[in-house]
């Protein structure tokens, strides 16, 4: 991994982590950091190990081959690699090939790598696919799209879609007290509030949101649209926020680990992104019940059938994103039975996942 701390496949997998049988599987994370991970200490609970193993990414990643071999001939010997990392699992499978033991799985997050693409990284990332398709062993991913995004057509005839399950008796909860001391903490009371969970980066599309906020605000509705998460852009999206007069309005409420709690929270669940693969936080709003404005790019097979999802381009104005925000915050579904039942029948089920996944390892 990257890193384990709380963002979307981090939390998908330490989700699967908390359901399986650690008594016939257990695993190490190497992560690209020398820095204590949010989800360290219970890794280590769970009898797991977090090896720090710091290294550039891109191009400069060719250096981690080396690392790596290290690592594994240091804390092995394993059974599998289950690499997660999109472009960068070509460097894991450079050094992974010295151990042919060791099965190769590879997991595909994402439809996309970047925004804008030049020639280099086109170049790179063609370069990157061609080893991960040539040594992949095991082909995961979260969806068909992102399948075909990492793996080719290959994905269609061997690939695994492991879908982003989610624990329902945790989602599902509501904690009245929590809500009520969330909103008096940041003043959201007697506010609609529009809620984003998501990495300050270019692909999750935070100049968008403002832009929504800012037509929200013309157009006289009384809210607040809080961004939880952090990233190497909050501080652009920060000075943007001054600059459109929105330090009132948008709410920045940092990175948190009490995500069920503020998504019960929340009126309206907001995903503008540029692209997603099947992100986990709209699996979770659902399972708050929250109605969901979000970008057409998003598959549909993030829809739980439960009259939440609304669909927009982003060609549309920020006016028609803000009035389509309004009217879908009138949507709410408080029948948990319901949002259990239908979240569960589409396989977004940590339990099942976690059991789909213990099988494949297992053989």
């Amino acid at each position: 991994m990257g890193g384990m701390n709380r963002r979307g496949a981090e939390s998908f997998i330490m989700n699967i982590y908390r359901k399986i049988d650690c008594s016939k599987v257990q695993f190490d994370f190497l992560v690209y950091s020398d820095e204590k991970q949010d989800f360290e200490d219970e890794i280590v609970s769970l009898g797991g190990r977090v090896i720090h193993m710091p290294c550039s990414s891109g191009v400069g990643a060719i250096k981690s081959v080396g690392m790596m071999c290290e690592v594994i001939r240091k804390y092995g010997p394993y059974k599998a690699i289950h690499a997660q990392t999109l472009m960068n699992i070509a460097y894991v499978w450079l050094a992974a090939r010295k151990f042919p033991s060791v099965v190769r799985m590879a997991h595909s997050h994402n439809t996309h790598n970047r925004v804008v693409t030049s020639g280099v990284v086109k170049i790179y990332e063609c370069i990157a696919k061609s080893i991960i398709r040539h040594y992949s062993q095991v082909m995961f991913a979260c969806g068909e799209d992102a399948g075909l995004y990492l793996f080719g057509k290959r994905f269609r005839k061997e690939g695994i879609i492991l879908k982003n399950g989610i624990d329902l008796d945790i989602h599902t909860k509501v904690n009245c007290d929590a809500i009520v001391a969330i909103k008096n903490k940041l003043g959201l009371n007697d506010k609609l509030i529009i809620g984003s969970v998501a990495r300050f980066n270019e692909v999750k599309n935070h100049p968008f949101m403002l832009r929504i906020a800012s037509a929200l605000k013309q157009q006289g509705v009384c809210f607040r649209m809080v961004f939880v998460g952090n990233g190497p852009n909050e501080h652009e999206i920060r000075k943007l926020t001054e600059e459109a007069g929105l330090h009132e309005e948008v709410v920045f409420a940092g990175l948190r680990s009490d995500i069920t709690d503020i998504m019960h929270t929340f009126d309206v669940f907001l995903m503008p992104s540029h692209f997603e693969g099947n992100p986990v936080t709209l699996v979770e709003a659902q399972a708050a019940g929250l109605p969901c404005v979000i970008t057409d790019n998003i598959t549909d097979e993030m829809d739980m059938g439960l009259g939440l999802i609304h669909k927009l381009s982003l060609s549309e104005s920020a006016d028609s994103w803000a009035s389509v925000i309004v009217e879908a915050s009138k949507m709410r579904c408080n029948n948990e039975t319901l949002i259990r039942k239908k979240i569960a029948a589409c396989g977004f089920d940590a339990q099942s996942t976690a059991n789909q996944l213990l099988n494949v390892y297992l053989k």
